[in-house]
């Protein structure tokens, strides 16, 4: 099995109505091209394109749509108005993190006795009945779990024998049976009706009953709960890789122009380190730089690291703590390296598996979901990471999806041969007995017959518009393009292509010598332009100066000693026809 590469993507270039671009161009007073990349988007009537473009927090959904809201809201309202000791029960990546955070520092807020926890990968996935024992032992009346909690049964039902009630918010996929809870709030149950959005990360979910709460319970503090904590739910959502369409959006938007704020002492810290401190923000700093380290302390060692350096308001706790994350993620880098080198050669010996179950026992738990996100998008396959667990002769891991192929519903047809799983149609976690991995392996393969072809599908990139003249792309519209951001899942960056540049200068750089940069003299531009392609620095290779070439790219303004620059992020080049 070879490794495919972006060379043998399929370009396929939207063709707008032009009379409909023309008129929301002239209805917003915009560029045709910025018109011209909202209708590609499906942004298509006035009022929809004025409400994306300048989104506002008040445009969110009522929370009260979603599930069980009224119950746990009543139920939390008791409790603080009582006094009763709330045990907040997250998870332990980045999501899991963010969302108990939020919960603890808002509920703090509202005068609540509340107590947090985020279990150690040690502890096992989601709430356990450890946890609901970790509650009992500190005086708890009351468990609401973040980020988990919609298929722990048995757990529920364990707090239920001690006498305490538990609150359920959580956005991961419902099995059969719902767990026997005050409330559950879950925008995927099978009774939430037609939502206008549903796609909320557990952050999300967490902060729509917050919402609610602040609502009932101090009104006059709603807009300053709202703009206090939407940073928290930006990290979880990114670092998530949920949708960034929706409310997403909204969230997201106002998350990172409050994050860029510093207001929180460990945030402000976190984002110093990583050389972000006093900069505009994008989901791509969450995405490559924040998220990364946070979810670096439930990988590599405990997720409390992270969790405390977001709840924590000492500036001594906050440097200690940013500097043992530091230290975990160099550690994350090199073990998640490793470990992607040996599981692509553990690829070479299933290549004929529409569904990849690779598994070893060398391999860290923490890294395995990482590293089938790697995989599953170097060999277009949807992919499985397990490492072997000897004390339940066991093996536990993550998977990863690729193209729209539903890793959930595909193990659904696989539940006789697990154990517990759960989560996504785009990720997922499964532990299968070691007796049962071959068949695991085998029935996966026949469920994805028909869904996935015996060869990898090319990848097919979405152009948003031909430039045959690049003289358009100056500072200004590549600024104008930012109000179409946050770009991410479901909201991607605009592509454009361009014909018949002339290669000036190809070089590697880079730690690893693994970035190419080009210079391109393109058709209107007097002088070449730098075009950049991370993680492929063997690209220099297949073209030389002097040579024609259509290119398929992503601009971005770059700014150096006081100078901004259009340069390009290159998605894909060939040989030009012309």
């Amino acid at each position: 099995m070879t490794s495919p590469t972006l060379l043998e993507a399929h370009w396929r270039l939207a063709v707008p109505d032009e009379a409909q671009v023309q008129a929301l161009a002239a209805a917003l007073q915009v560029e045709p091209l910025v018109a011209r990349l909202l209708i590609n988007r499906g942004i298509t009537e006035t009022v929809q394109a004025e409400r994306y473009l300048t989104p506002h927090l008040s445009d969110l959904h009522d929370p009260y749509v979603l599930p069980d809201v009224d119950k746990a809201v009543t139920r939390l309202a008791r409790a603080i108005e009582t006094g009763e000791k709330i045990f907040v029960h997250g998870d332990y990546d980045a999501d899991g993190v963010t969302s108990a955070a939020l919960c603890l520092r808002a509920l703090t807020g509202l005068g609540a006795n509340v107590v947090g926890f985020v279990p150690r990968r040690t502890d096992g996935y989601d709430f356990q009945v450890y946890g609901a024992n970790k509650a009992k032992e500190l005086g708890a009346g009351l468990i609401m779990t973040a980020d988990c909690g919609v298929n722990a049964l048995e757990a529920v039902a364990h707090a239920n024998a001690l006498g305490i009630d538990v609150i359920v918010t959580d956005h991961h996929r419902p099995g059969p049976t719902l767990p026997d809870a005050v409330a559950i709030v879950n925008p995927y149950r099978e009774d939430a009706g037609e939502l206008a959005f549903r796609d909320l990360c557990g952050a999300g979910v967490a902060f729509k009953v917050l919402d609610a709460l602040t609502a009932r319970l101090k009104p006059e503090h709603l807009q300053a709960f709202r703009h206090n904590f939407v940073d928290l739910v930006a990290l979880g959502t990114v670092a998530d890789a949920s949708t960034l369409a929706g409310e997403n959006r909204i969230l997201v938007l106002h998350g990172l122009l409050a994050l860029a704020q510093g207001k929180k002492t460990g945030i402000k810290l976190l984002l110093a380190r990583a050389g972000l401190e006093g900069k505009p923000l994008t989901a791509e700093s969450i995405g490559f730089q924040l998220g990364p380290r946070l979810n670096a302390a439930g990988r590599m060692e405990d997720a409390d690291l992270a969790y405390r350096l977001l709840i924590t308001k000492d500036a001594d706790e906050a440097e200690q703590l940013v500097a043992q994350i530091e230290s975990l993620n160099d550690l994350r880098r090199t073990e998640t390296d490793r470990v992607v080198q040996e599981a692509l050669a553990e690829a070479l010996t299933h290549e004929d598996r529409r569904v990849l179950v690779l598994a070893r026992a060398r391999w860290g738990k923490g890294l395995v979901g990482i590293v089938a996100g790697r995989i599953a998008e170097l060999l277009r396959r949807p992919t499985l990471i397990l490492s072997y667990d000897e004390k339940t002769d066991s093996y536990g891991g993550s998977g990863r999806t690729y193209g729209n192929f539903s890793l959930l519903d595909a193990l659904h047809g696989c539940a006789d041969l697990l154990g517990r799983y759960g989560g996504h149609s785009a990720s997922a976690g499964v532990n299968v007995a070691a007796a049962n991995l071959d068949a695991f392996r085998q029935r996966l393969h026949e469920v994805a017959e028909g869904l996935i072809s015996d060869e990898p599908e090319p990848i097919t990139l979405e152009i948003d518009a031909e430039l045959p003249d690049t003289r358009l792309l100056n500072q200004g519209l590549v600024e104008s393009f930012q109000a179409l951001a946050p770009f991410g899942r479901d909201n991607p960056e605009p592509v454009f292509l361009t014909c018949g540049g002339i290669i000036t200068e190809t070089r590697r750089v880079g730690k690893d010598n693994n970035t190419a940069i080009f210079q391109i003299k393109l058709p209107g531009r007097q002088w070449p332009t730098k075009a950049v392609r991370f993680k492929s620095g063997d690209w220099t290779e297949r073209v030389q100066p002097g040579e024609r070439v259509d290119i398929v790219y992503s601009p971005k303004l770059n700014e150096w000693n006081g100078k901004v620059s259009v340069e390009l992020t290159l998605l894909d080049l060939r040989p030009s026809v012309q």
